[in-house]
């Protein structure tokens, strides 16, 4: 019983200490961006998130759920990664001197990487926090000594997580995640709240670790250094790119002044010179400069790519782990203890292979060769989805066929997604009409991609619209693909009545 319940009481330990972590980690970084909004909103700006996800900024609660995205992705790879290197340590290495000064040097050395660009005392927390508790409790915890190679330890488990990866490597392309969500999540009640939560809590951890270059809106600030002639121009020029002048002493994104004796412009994060360019250097290509002022800056870039990483093997890993150690406890009431791994066994490769299943056939079903010009019409779900998508990626107009057949009223919320995405390349004037109404639709996913294809098809008319979505809107997803569409229709942030230049 200890043996088998060993696993997944080390990494509950692992999940459970980065979720403590994330969720200061998430609330500090909700407050930062609460403060933002506090100066933006002052200023006179349309802020993104609005006033009805801010409410919510200082909630604890709030930064539980977004951090369960860096408990299930990081928290899952560290606490994965700890326990097999206990494991290894203690039954392979026979907790030799040798073997743990190398382990010790791996772990510092990724400490270093993730500060590789400068000190991050968060991403810093995981990485040392995370591993050092774990591995306590991995080695406190650890059953005695066994067989290295027994079947029931090794055997079974290592062989389905081989059967399964083999399998889904046969879906493994860049559309996976798309897939899973069409032809798996969408399609049950199980996985639409998923995807549901998924949208609604992603942002706030995201929003924790992003490059400013990565922000929706950041705030700015011109020093008196900074000759009048040019602030407006200059303000203008940062407003196109979403740095948000504001006025006041509060702490800002940026802060730009003009170094006396060089003449040249200083990029400032609060006090710290980050990049010295020439004025007209930055007017030349201000993207160019402020992409470069983030990076300068950017302290998550190395943590990110792994928080990728843990989350495509580390979670499906640790789900597996889960799954497999409580399926193999619940046959020993009923039959022999080596037969528990079997059943156990099976039973994974059931779970694993019914959800492969849909992946697989909307995968397959998305060969160019397997489609034909009436396959959105067709009675298949899958193959209705596929041809929606192979439409939008060869840009046909099919406005006049999924009128005739109703598509904007199916019940699949994939089916209306893509049907939104795929109005971009209708020239029927009725066109609009439609992303209207799939506007208002009260799945927010569909909503965004109903703006975003507002934005694509260019129509600036479609400006109010969007802001009165924007502003009415509880959905932080349907706020940010709604200020990206007026982005794209050209609109601007007007100037601040709070700035006197």
């Amino acid at each position: 019983m200890r043996r088998r319940l060993y696993a997944p009481i080390v990494l509950g330990i692992g999940l459970l200490i980065t979720q403590l972590i994330a969720t200061v980690h998430v609330h500090l970084s909700n407050l930062d961006l609460l403060h933002t909004s506090d100066q933006i909103i002052r200023a006179g700006y349309l802020m993104i998130p609005n006033a009805q996800v801010q409410e919510h900024l200082g909630s604890l609660t709030t930064a539980m759920t977004g951090g369960l995205f860096f408990t299930l992705s990081i928290g899952t790879g560290l606490s994965l990664v700890t326990l097999i290197s206990v494991w290894l340590w203690d039954r392979v290495f026979q907790r030799s001197r040798k073997a743990t000064l190398v382990g010790g040097c791996i772990w510092i050395m990724g400490l270093f990487l993730i500060n590789d660009n400068g000190w991050n005392p968060m991403a810093s927390t995981y990485l040392f926090a995370v591993p050092l508790l774990t591995g306590i409790c991995a080695v406190a915890l650890l059953p005695e000594r066994t067989t290295l190679l027994s079947s029931s330890i090794v055997l079974w488990p290592v062989s389905v997580v081989i059967i399964l990866t083999l399998m889904w490597g046969l879906v493994l392309n860049k559309n996976l995640f798309t897939n899973v969500r069409d032809y798996l999540l969408l399609a049950n009640r199980i996985g639409e709240p998923i995807t549901n939560a998924y949208y609604t809590y992603t942002l706030f951890p995201a929003e924790a670790f992003k490059s400013l270059n990565q922000k929706q809106i950041r705030t700015c600030r011109l020093g008196n250094t900074i000759k009048n002639a040019l602030r407006y121009q200059m303000e203008r020029t940062l407003r196109s790119r979403d740095y948000l002048p504001v006025p006041g002493d509060d702490s800002v994104d940026l802060t730009i002044e003009r170094d006396a004796q060089t003449n040249q412009l200083q990029l400032k994060n609060s006090h710290r010179t980050v990049l010295h360019l020439s004025q007209k250097k930055f007017f030349i290509d201000p993207g160019k400069a402020l992409t470069t002022y983030s990076q300068n800056q950017d302290r998550y870039g190395n943590f990110r790519t792994l928080t990728l990483f843990c989350l495509l093997l580390g979670l499906p890993l640790v789900l597996f782990t889960f799954t497999y150690c409580f399926l193999s406890l619940l046959p020993h009431m009923f039959i022999a203890t080596p037969l528990c791994d079997i059943v156990a066994a099976i039973f994974c490769i059931g779970i694993g292979t019914a959800l492969w299943i849909p992946v697989y056939q909307g995968h397959i079903a998305a060969k160019p060769q397997s489609l034909t010009d009436n396959a959105p019409y067709e009675s298949s779900t899958v193959d209705r989805i596929t041809a929606l998508k192979q439409a939008n990626k060869n840009r046909k107009d099919i406005f006049e066929k999924t009128q005739e057949f109703e598509i904007e009223e199916s019940s699949n919320i994939a089916e209306r997604y893509w049907l939104a995405r795929s109005m971009v390349h209708s020239a029927q004037p009725k066109a609009t009409a439609v992303l209207l109404k799939l506007a208002d639709d009260p799945v927010p996913i569909i909503v965004c991609q109903a703006l975003w294809a507002m934005g694509q098809r260019g129509d600036r008319k479609m400006i109010p619209q969007v802001i009165e979505k924007i502003t009415e809107s509880s959905h932080w997803y349907v706020q940010m693909y709604g200020y990206r569409t007026l982005r794209k229709l050209g609109w601007v942030q007007p100037r601040s009545p709070q700035l006197f230049y």
